[in-house]
């Protein structure tokens, strides 16, 4: 029985080590076949890398070589933008869309200068903005010398002298004696000695601002500059905030009647601008410091904390012959191109809203010519195509931002 139970274990033990040979040999036949597909699969893995990573690299190179393109285009572009040289965005090579956009255009009868300016704005669609920081200190730098915002933007104590005369700009025959009555209104020093702003919102009424979704944008401005006490009931295109506001001695004549009746709607219509300045070109012609009179001693007679200042006419005189040297021939400067001009001295980054001359948009809709109305200008008086070339010539030079579409 001993012998039986050895013998079985024996060979239990020899199949075992036949069964671990067997496992030991096919193992052996494996491992060159894994060693194989390992490199073959490493092979194979970097040659994906390889040609993922080439295509990359002739994409990348495309894209390069196509952004070239569009920043030479854009160069040529901006460089007519900046000499103004209308005529010679006829000779522009232009795309079939293009032709198309700017086919669309003449359907809107305008006048040689703005059918230009419109190609202008059309072709640089595609341009991407950005500021241009030497541009924007050379033109503070020009502005400073020749008009000194920081000082003589507004009338002072500290500008003008008693029994000195003042000059009317818009009546430079004309002029008015400085006297008492007209001194005590005025503050001692400019709110705006060595002001600046890191990025300022210039919102004019044009229609354009309707459904632009600009609101919120415009906000976060640190400094927002409006005009002529506009409606405030569209705060998704046109923003809450105001910093400056104007009040021309036409919104006072054909809204309030000069003032001289019931002083209640106007105080009324301030409360919308409940943190503004207000700014009064009331010393420009011949009648209109009365105006301007009443609008202080309504403001102190109300109780009414903010402040409102008049613009000191020879810095609009100065400012007035420091663009007439540019070119630009107009018979006044808007409300508008005055405190763009302002805001050059003062801020780092200028963006414009809401300037635009013409009745359609870029999408060839009918616009009307303000936000909240359908009101046209009193014709000769401004030249905005004019001046709004003069806005596309500081986008190309990258010293202000013109936004003529929607915000979001």
């Amino acid at each position: 029985m001993f012998m039986i139970s050895y013998k079985r274990k024996r060979t239990h033990l020899k199949e075992l080590e036949n069964r671990e040979s067997s496992r030991l040999e096919m193992i052996a036949h494996a491992m060159p076949f894994n060693i194989r597909l390992g490199k073959q699969n490493f092979v194979l893995g970097i040659s994906v890398v390889f040609l993922v990573g080439f295509t990359l690299s002739l994409l990348e190179r495309v894209k390069r070589n196509k952004t070239k393109v569009e920043q030479g285009r854009c160069w040529e572009l901006n460089l007519l933008f900046q000499e103004k040289n209308l005529s010679g965005i006829i000779h522009f090579q232009k795309t079939d869309s293009e032709k198309e956009k700017i086919h669309m255009i003449n359907n809107w009868k305008l006048q040689e200068t703005e059918m230009r300016i419109m190609e202008h704005l059309l072709l640089a669609q595609e341009c991407r903005w950005e500021l241009n920081p030497i541009a924007v200190a050379q033109f503070r730098t020009q502005l400073q010398q020749c008009c000194n915002a920081s000082f003589r933007f507004v009338t002072t104590k500290e500008n003008i002298r008693l029994g000195s005369y003042i000059i009317f700009d818009g009546n430079p025959t004309r002029k008015l004696r400085v006297d008492t009555k007209l001194l005590d209104l005025l503050p001692e020093k400019s709110p705006f000695m060595d002001t600046s702003y890191r990025k300022c919102a210039v919102v004019g009424n044009g229609g354009i601002l309707l459904n632009s979704s600009c609101g919120q944008e415009i906000d976060r401005a640190d400094l927002v500059i409006r005009f002529n006490l506009p409606p405030m009931n569209f705060s998704e295109d046109i923003g809450t905030k105001t910093s400056l506001v104007t009040i021309n001695p036409s919104i006072l004549q054909n809204r309030f009647k000069l003032l001289q009746e019931r002083r209640k709607p106007f105080v009324e219509a301030l409360h919308s601008y409940s943190d503004a300045t207000f700014l009064l070109p009331v010393l420009s012609f011949v009648g209109h410091n009365i105006l301007g009179y009443r609008v202080l001693y309504t403001l102190e007679d109300f109780g009414v904390e903010q402040q409102a200042f008049f613009l000191n006419p020879q810095y609009l005189s100065n400012l007035a012959n420091f663009w007439k040297k540019r070119g630009l021939k107009t018979n006044r400067l808007s409300s508008g191109f005055m405190l763009v001009s302002m805001a050059l001295e003062f801020c780092q980054h200028i963006t414009l809203y809401g300037f635009w001359p013409f009745s359609y948009d870029l999408n060839n809709q009918s616009i009307p010519h303000h936000y909240y109305d359908n009101m046209m200008p009193t014709p000769g008086v401004h030249a905005m195509p004019t001046e709004f070339s003069y806005y596309l010539s500081m986008y190309a030079e990258g010293v202000l931002r013109l936004r003529v579409g929607k915000c979001q």
